[in-house]
């Protein structure tokens, strides 16, 4: 029996690796998120939150995402929570299968009106969306930094996080001066 040629068994070998590869991305395309469990929600302080990568986000308000680290929470929102260095948001745990595996999802900032106007690109946006992978499983942040003054927008900011078309949290933050605590008597 003859061997065969070479160029017969590089094209074996290249056909078993794009059916591996299309095995492995129909596998990935399988994770799914059941639910996530809130950990916790609340406002920080923009200004100290450390900033661990930067992405290119054309969907968000301010054009980019920042992944932070070590986020911590206020134990109380701060009077004023409408100006700059304040941020908010959620940190949730997604539960599905396989565990571990990477999820995509994506997080919706409903803006109040009027919205935040971007002066750098001229557009008006009610909604910041970005897509980001989390491990199923593992605890995730999603948040609102008001880094600069054109994002400074009172009301209700709402956070939704989606898989596909399935809205999997949501979670609302008043932005502006919190009511004084009612004084028993």
């Amino acid at each position: 029996m003859r061997a065969a040629p070479r160029s017969q068994m590089l094209v074996r070998s290249l056909a078993t690796c794009l059916i591996l590869a299309a095995l492995w991305s129909a596998r990935a395309e399988e994770a799914r998120i059941d639910h996530i469990d809130l950990v916790a929600a609340g406002f920080y302080d923009a200004a100290t939150a450390k900033v661990a990568d930067t992405i290119a986000a054309p969907t968000a308000a301010g054009g980019k995402t920042n992944q932070l680290a070590d986020v911590a929470l206020m134990s109380e929102p701060p009077a004023d929570t409408a100006r700059v260095g304040i941020g908010f948001g959620v940190r949730f745990r997604s539960t599905g299968e396989p565990r571990g595996a990477q999820a995509t999802l994506r997080s919706v900032w409903k803006i109040p009106a009027p919205g935040i106007h971007n002066p750098n690109n001229d557009i008006t946006y009610r909604e910041s969306v970005v897509d980001f992978t989390t491990a199923i499983g593992s605890v995730h942040w999603r948040g609102y930094g008001l880094d600069q003054p054109w994002e400074v927008v009172p009301g209700t900011w709402t956070i939704e996080i989606w898989q596909g078309e399935r809205k999997l949290l949501e979670r609302s933050f008043t932005i502006g001066p919190q009511p004084a605590p009612a004084v028993k008597q």
